[in-house]
């Protein structure tokens, strides 16, 4: 997913889930906050990324499932977590949780060829 309004729409979405961790990382700090988070437009403050940045949808082994905004050379910038979704940590693990994220956010992977 490339397009600026679907990548806003799609962090809008993740994030107005609970048990969320966002992860934003620049060449100067990395900065996490967990909690239920909105995003909100402004005139002059919307841009995330560079220019061919993409959207994916991840959920691998042993991880939590994940937003991740990627630019166009790999580098990653934003990572939303959706906790409770790592089948490893059966003790925090929802099965229900985990089929309502990747319902809601799979075609992204799809996007993403992975």
């Amino acid at each position: 997913m490339t397009g600026r309004e679907q990548i806003l729409s799609a962090l809008e979405a993740a994030l107005a889930y609970g048990d969320t961790s966002v992860i934003v990382r620049s060449s100067g700090a990395i900065a996490e906050v967990h909690g239920l988070l909105t995003l909100r437009q402004g005139a002059e403050w919307d841009t995330l990324g560079e220019e061919g940045s993409k959207l994916t949808y991840r959920h691998e082994d042993e991880a939590n499932a994940a937003l991740e905004l990627v630019g166009p050379g790999g580098a990653l910038f934003c990572r939303v977590t959706f906790r409770g979704t790592n089948q490893a940590r059966a003790e925090n693990y929802s099965p229900d949780r985990a089929t309502q994220i990747c319902e809601r956010f799979g075609c992204l992977a799809e996007c993403a060829g992975t």
